[in-house]
């Protein structure tokens, strides 16, 4: 038998045990490639087929995912590693050199990566299938359709392929620069015990701290850059914290001096391990905290968005005639929506000059339709920001301090009266992105005298009900693309916009992020705990051991497994506790100057407290499995 068949024998025997790391691999393949046959969707990418507030949703939860496939597939490579360095050990001893070992190591994972690589294209296939019937049919973008194309599985591929590349050069330099004799001690060595510093334990208090006043009192001035700052001092304030934990076991002790008398074996158990556990423990905090704090973002978002689509939406069905289009009376298109059980509750229009730059309307015009009480001097024009300052997103609000026009062989320049925010009418295709509003001498001369503008008609229609008002809005599209009869390409340009379309976008804009995000929060929440299971599982055989000898001297199955439990509630439950604050706590400050603060505190708990709860059955149940396992 050669040392190829030992080897081989010995990774079908363990196989079970390697298991994990596969289903790892495929599980991050999977996922990954359901994201990457979004964003490679050229239909979907498509801002004329499907809004861009839909599609531009993919880009975080997929940056998210790929970074997620990165760091927790080579971690799940160095627990596997771990284990099967022990049999390299032994088959070191009998004589197999360390080119043999280094080649089989590249074999056996290479076909390990390229079994798991193939199994999660094949799966993400089929699961992208359900990933695109739920956003199609359930969210109700029709836009997206199901289309296989190649730059989805280069994306996956390339992506894996960087990592576990990365993975197994880092892999067998470890390998190489470690000792035979540590090689065999591998997964039995006890970890070194650092000096437990309360200098530096106070500092990742003072740090965390810190970093709370910070985002308090600066994210209102400066929201990128201080964010920033806060999140790092936070994390290297709770890495000072959770490196030097065992300072609160003594301060508790303290408070509670019969505890550690009562919890000796558990403790025992907990110590063992505490500075790798640490390192993982902050990982899985921040997973934790990453996860509320999507959450409550999230559901806080759906609420926004449909808010801010009605703010932004003050009438129903809003077109205008100019260019030569959209030349329908008022009487066809009211008769068109009552056909469709669309009652119209009144119709405005408002005449207006149209540049490359800007909308100009006459202030006389502007005061009697949308109730205003403006006072603009000739030779001035007031700007108008049509904006919700709390909307989420940052906004421009720089007027200038001139405009000018070519009036014949004269050049009318106006300089600014000032600017106000107020949202006069929705936003349109036939609109500039700026509005201007001026004396109505100033627009008079404007329009008669310049040949660089277009003057136009805003047709600003509301409903008794807009709610019902869907099918009437798309009749009333229909019959204006066949007035115009105009290229398909060029229907965008002159679209009428309504309310119900506004709101029907904004609904699924938040509905899919919604939904791309719950991956995510499952993926952090479950790769936490899976990470931990790893470390359990590395430490198995010394508790096992452990348990052993206790059962031998009288300890009871009963007993064992509260020590069990105990030992689990210390791995699982402190870092959902810290990261139930990190994501409370950003929340709240991200957004409070929204006017949704608390609201995201409350979703943000409401998860946070589900998933405590969640937890704690689980480790019941992982408990008693784990005892189970160890056959004493």
């Amino acid at each position: 038998m050669t040392f190829y068949d030992i080897s081989l024998k010995m990774l079908r025997v363990n196989f079970r045990r390697y298991r994990l790391y596969f289903l790892c691999n495929v599980f991050s393949i999977v996922l990954f490639y359901c994201f990457a046959a979004i964003f490679t969707n050229k239909a979907f990418m498509n801002y004329s087929i499907v809004d861009s507030s839909i599609s531009s949703n993919i880009y975080l939860p997929s940056f998210l995912v790929g970074i997620f496939l990165i760091l927790f597939v080579p971690y799940s490579y160095q627990a596997f590693l771990k284990n099967r360095k022990h049999e390299y050990g032994i088959l070191m001893t009998l004589g197999m050199s360390e080119k043999e070992v280094l080649q089989n190591m590249l074999l056996e994972n290479c076909a390990i990566a390229g079994l798991s690589l193939l199994t999660g294209l094949i799966l993400g296939t089929i699961i992208s299938f359900a990933f695109y019937f739920f956003i199609q049919h359930m969210i109700g973008i029709a836009g997206l359709h199901y289309v296989m194309n190649a730059a989805s599985y280069l994306w996956t591929i390339a992506l894996y392929g960087a990592t576990i590349l990365l993975t197994l050069v880092t892999g067998i330099l470890s390998l190489m620069k470690t000792k035979l004799t540590d090689v065999i001690k591998e997964k039995f060595r006890a970890e070194r015990k650092g000096k437990q510093l309360p200098g530096i334990f106070r500092a990742g208090v003072i740090l965390a701290i810190i970093s709370i006043f910070v985002m308090v009192i600066g994210y209102k001035y400066d929201t990128s850059n201080i964010l920033l700052v806060s999140l790092a001092a936070m994390f290297a304030g709770l890495c000072m914290i959770i490196t030097h934990v065992e300072r609160v076991e003594q301060y508790f002790t303290k408070i509670a001096p019969g505890y550690r008398e009562r919890h000796i074996p558990e403790l025992s158990f907990i110590r063992q391990h505490s500075k790798s556990r640490s390192r993982i423990s902050i990982i899985a905090a921040w997973m934790i905290g990453f996860s509320v704090f999507f959450t409550g973002l999230c559901a806080v978002m759906y609420t926004g968005l449909i808010s801010n689509s009605a703010s932004y939406s003050p009438y129903d069905l809003v077109y205008s005639r100019i260019f030569g289009m959209n030349q329908a009376s008022d009487n066809e298109i009211i008769n068109l929506l009552e056909q469709n059980d669309v009652t119209v509750k009144s119709l405005k229009q408002v005449d207006y000059l149209r540049s490359n730059a800007f909308n100009l309307l006459p202030v006389s015009e502007v005061n009697a339709v949308f109730h205003c009480n403006y006072q603009i001097p000739e030779g001035r024009f007031l700007t108008i920001f049509q904006t919700v300052l709390n909307d989420g997103y940052a906004h421009d609000m720089m007027s200038m301090d001139s405009v000018e026009f070519q009036c014949g062989d004269e050049t009318k320049k106006l300089l600014s009266a000032g600017s106000d925010i107020r949202i006069l009418f929705n936003k349109n295709p036939t609109f500039a992105d700026m509005t201007l509003v001026i004396s109505d001498a100033d627009y008079h001369k404007i329009a008669s005298e310049c040949d660089d503008l277009w003057t136009g008609i805003m047709k600003l229609y509301t409903f008794d009900n807009w709610k019902i008002s869907k099918q009437g809005i798309d009749a009333v599209q229909q019959y204006l693309f066949e007035k115009n009869q105009i290229k398909q390409e060029e229907v965008k340009y002159y679209k009428a916009t309504s309310r119900i379309d506004n709101y029907t976008t904004a609904r699924q804009s938040a509905e899919f992020i919604m939904f791309l995000m719950s991956f995510i929060v499952v993926l952090f929440c479950g790769a936490s705990n899976v990470m931990i299971h790893f470390k359990i599982k590395a430490e198995a055989e010394e508790e096992e051991r452990l348990l052993s000898g206790l059962h031998r001297i009288g300890i009871t199955s009963e007993e064992m497994q509260g020590m069990i439990r105990h030992k689990n509630l210390y791995y699982f439950i402190p870092q959902v506790i810290i990261g139930l604050f990190i994501g409370v706590f950003y929340n709240y400050t991200v957004n409070k100057f929204l006017g949704y603060g608390w609201e995201a505190v409350g979703y943000s708990l409401c998860f946070g407290i589900a998933l405590v709860a969640l937890q704690f059955i689980v480790i019941m149940k992982y408990s008693r499995r784990e005892l189970l396992s160890f056959r004493i």
